[in-house]
């Protein structure tokens, strides 16, 4: 796994071993910061679910200013604090749950433009992930949620707009925005 474009391009990643990690492959990486493009630069970005940091880092490589990454598992924190070492980055890593987490970084009343969400497909669904975000405001006036999911879900929310989805394979990736009133 390594780093698709920016200014760590072709930087080595590592995950923490064993099928728990699921780390997002570098092809659908490549496609989420292709769609991306310009909406990158100068924003503040959310890794929940974030297993080896790869989704966060790879932001930061194309010019995000800062990342947070929430991951529960000690052994993928472990991979997200070797990664940002390898890169001489210092960002902020919360073990813990992703519900605390948003309501932590609630509480601190931050925001970010880009929120990045990964949950382990057969235990915590993308809506419970869309409500927390909504329910904890976490997402930027003019931001965006992507989440990766099972394939063929359809996740629609009153609050939140479809910007794009794609498939690969069994993997999707939504892209949402607030709906505006």
């Amino acid at each position: 796994m390594r780093v698709t474009g920016g200014i760590y391009r072709g930087r080595a990643l590592r995950s923490a071993p064993g099928l728990a990690a699921r780390p997002t492959t570098d092809k659908v990486r490549q496609s989420i910061f292709n769609i991306l493009m310009n909406d990158i630069e100068s924003k503040t970005v959310l890794d929940l679910f974030a297993g080896s940091g790869a989704l966060g880092i790879e932001a930061l490589s194309r010019g995000a200013v800062t990342a947070v990454f929430v991951e529960i598992a000690h052994k993928q924190k472990q991979s997200i604090i070797a990664n940002l070492n390898s890169l001489a980055l210092r960002m902020e890593i919360l073990e813990m749950d992703y519900l605390k987490a948003c309501r932590f970084l609630s509480d601190s009343n931050r925001r970010f433009d880009l929120i990045f969400a990964d949950p382990p497909y057969d235990k915590i669904l993308p809506q419970a992930v869309i409500d927390a975000v909504l329910e904890y405001n976490l997402l930027a006036p003019e931001g965006f949620l992507i989440i990766e999911h099972k394939s063929g879900i359809d996740i629609t929310h009153d609050r939140m707009t479809v910007l794009k989805s794609r498939k690969f394979g069994q993997t999707e990736v939504t892209f949402y925005a607030v709906k505006k009133d």
